[in-house]
Formats: C-alpha cells, sequence, structure tokens
C-alpha cells in the first residue's frame, strides 16, 4: 500500500523555457499538478526531495502536496519527463486523487525465483514491463511480483495466472502473455550455430586463397 508522504511544491509565478531552465539549474524541477475539475497549476519541486522520496515509497507513492495548507492536495506522480541523453528529469506531471475513488495506472513488473529457473536450465523473457492497473490510489502497489520459482517447464504465464493484491484489477485482456519460459539451451544453440557459421566462412575464404595462389 502506498504512503501518504508530505512533498513540498511552489507555485510557479512564470511557466516559459526560460524560466524553468534557470529552475533547473537552482535545483528544482518544474511541475504541473492535474486537479478534477480545475485547471492545472504550474509549480516547481525540489529534485533531490523528489528523487529521495520515490526511491524510498515507490514510483506509485501517494503525496501530501503542501501547496495549500488549508487545503491540501492529495496527488501521485503521472508521469517523468527525461532528457534524452542525460536522462536527467525535464518535467513532472502530477495529478490529483481522491482516496476513495478508483484510478487506472501502469505497474512495473518484477520477476522472482530466476536462479531457481536457471538451475532447471530454463530462462524468463518478460514480454510486458508494465500492466495496467484499476484500484483505489492507496491499494496501487509499485511493482506486480511474478514468481518464477517454481516452474519447470516451457510455458507462458498470462495476465490470468497471476495474483493481484487484494482490491487491484488488470485493465488488459487476461490472456495477454506478460512472461515467456523457454529453454536456455535454445540461446546456447544459436550462439553454438554463430560459431559453426563463422568457422565454415573462415575456411571458405582459406580455400578460396589457396585456389587463388
Amino acid at each position: 500500500m502506498s504512503e501518504l508522504v508530505t512533498l513540498n511544491v511552489e507555485r510557479r509565478k512564470v511557466s516559459n523555457s526560460r524560466a524553468s531552465k534557470k529552475l533547473r539549474r537552482n535545483g528544482y524541477i518544474p511541475a504541473s499538478i492535474s486537479c478534477r475539475g480545475k485547471e492545472s497549476i504550474s509549480v516547481a519541486l525540489k529534485a533531490d526531495e523528489l528523487k529521495k522520496n520515490l526511491s524510498s515509497y515507490g514510483r506509485n507513492a501517494l503525496f501530501n502536496l503542501s501547496l495549500d495548507k488549508d487545503n491540501p492536495i492529495v496527488g501521485m506522480v503521472k508521469e517523468i519527463q527525461l532528457s534524452p541523453i542525460k536522462r536527467e528529469m525535464m518535467h513532472v506531471d502530477l495529478q490529483q486523487v481522491l482516496l476513495d475513488q478508483e484510478i487506472k495506472t501502469n505497474v512495473s513488473v518484477k520477476l522472482k525465483g530466476l536462479d531457481v529457473l536457471e538451475f532447471n536450465k530454463l530462462i524468463a523473457l518478460l514480454q510486458l514491463d508494465e500492466i495496467r492497473v484499476k484500484g483505489l490510489p492507496q491499494d496501487i502497489p509499485d511493482e506486480i511480483t511474478v514468481d518464477v520459482s517454481k516452474v519447470d517447464k516451457v510455458e507462458s504465464i498470462n495476465v490470468a495466472d497471476i495474483k493481484f493484491p487484494e482490491g487491484i484489477v488488470p485493465e488488459i485482456s487476461p490472456e495477454q502473455c506478460v512472461v515467456s519460459i523457454v529453454e536456455a539451451k535454445m540461446e546456447e544453440d544459436i550462439d553454438e550455430n554463430a560459431e559453426t557459421g563463422e568457422s565454415e566462412d573462415a575456411e571458405t575464404a582459406e580455400t578460396t586463397g589457396e585456389q587463388n595462389d
């Protein structure tokens, strides 16, 4: 369950690109809060504080946005825009949520038991990095764990095979494949064939060279 933590935000009087660059130089990130039935609010928040909170509480953490002390806004991170090269935070979209109303969001998929799978000469191929789910904001997990430790044969793990936390419902087809379990030797065979092909090419080149001489 997501915890409600305080995230300090400040209103932005100017929201153009020049002002945003100045904020970033001073350690802040330009952001906006999407509110239900109202216009979005332009704000700024400290980059270090946001990174620390996301690291401690997870990507789907709930925040008490300290914009108005008398009427605090409960929100969560909807999207983070990153720079293409340095992958630095450029802008953050925050979304107001109500604790008694369900929301839809994407949750990361994490695999558990890979060491046991490898012992059985199997490997897991992740087909979905995220699963879209629906539930109350405080019930949204930071990740969905798929345990593959008991898998002992080639098979596909679909959405319907995954146990979701109570109150969380997947918003994609139950037949959607999330993880494919395949034999590890398939990868080894590919490598061996590649090596064999290289050897044959080298022998062919040597033979051709001798004939030309």
